[in-house]
């Protein structure tokens, strides 16, 4: 199965342990939150806070995704951090085709066959609930925000894609380096991938981690975004699940799948493309 992989399926974004809640879902739009990550962890404090929830823009209105964030702290691993020591570690970076992971053999989400592959695609899932109108208008304390959260109508979509055009390995990378018999550091490694495929491939937090070497996906123009409405999987509402008419296309079969994470080969990724084409959701 492993060689077979064409497409996959993540969730990357705010859920209960990374966020503690759902991101907002509106009538006509949607946010969804990058999760956070403690800025303490970065060797790079300055690149790290480029990262701050007060700096990436909202999707449906002018403002910043501070504004979905609570006035003490969050969640992060399922332990609670002041939101003063809280960065967004935002990835994927769907409005410039970017995605970090590592592979699958070491502990990543990436499998191998993904290195030369033609033609695969990777969709994100996020967790969104429905808030009460103008609710984040007003700032609030994290308890309040969970609460009324877990009493909300919920559920876990697909909203966005890309097509994986350039893998770039950064482990890859650091052996031709180490070949030269250069003296190099993992930042020179970053900068060595910048200068054969463009500056995107510094524009996610990982650059910022102390001896970090993922691998680094990028999608040409046209090849990636955000859905414009959220394609849903599983839903909660009025306290009653369901499943949609996606959730067989992208593997869910139990209403306690988390959908952290779901591979699929030629034949499964041809008939989720082929829905997504017949819907208008993706014209790839």
């Amino acid at each position: 199965m492993a060689s077979d992989i064409k497409s996959l399926l993540l969730r990357v974004f705010f859920e209960s342990a990374d966020g503690g809640y759902y991101s907002p879902m509106f009538d006509e739009c949607y946010e969804v939150l990058p999760i956070p990550e403690v800025i303490g962890r970065a060797t790079d404090v300055d690149h790290a806070r480029k990262f701050a929830y007060s700096l990436i823009p909202c999707r449906c209105e002018p403002c910043f995704l501070s504004k979905y964030l609570p006035n003490d702290y969050l969640f992060v691993g399922g332990s609670s951090y002041s939101i003063a020591k809280i960065v967004a570690h935002w990835d994927p970076r769907l409005d410039i085709g970017c995605y970090v992971d590592y592979w699958r053999n070491v502990g990543g989400r990436i499998p191998g066959n993904f290195r030369e592959c033609e033609d695969c695609y990777i969709f994100f899932a996020a967790g969104l609930a429905k808030y009460p109108r103008r609710y984040f208008e007003v700032k609030r304390g994290f308890t309040e925000i969970r609460r009324t959260f877990l009493s909300s109508d919920r559920g876990i979509y697909v909203v966005g894609y890309m097509k994986v055009d350039t893998v770039v390995d950064l482990a890859e990378i650091s052996a031709e380096l180490n070949l030269k018999n250069v003296e190099y550091s993992i930042r020179d490694v970053w900068h060595e991938a910048a200068k054969k495929y463009g500056d995107k491939v510094l524009m996610n937090p990982h650059y910022a981690r102390p001896a970090d070497l993922p691998v680094v996906m990028l999608s040409n123009e046209g090849n990636y975004g955000f859905f414009k409405e959220p394609l849903p999987l599983i839903e909660w509402k009025h306290g009653k699940k369901m499943f949609s008419k996606y959730a067989y296309a992208f593997g869910i079969r139990t209403f306690d799948d988390r959908v952290r994470h779901k591979a699929f080969n030629l034949d499964e990724t041809k008939e989720i493309l082929k829905l997504l084409r017949h819907e208008g959701v993706v014209r790839i």
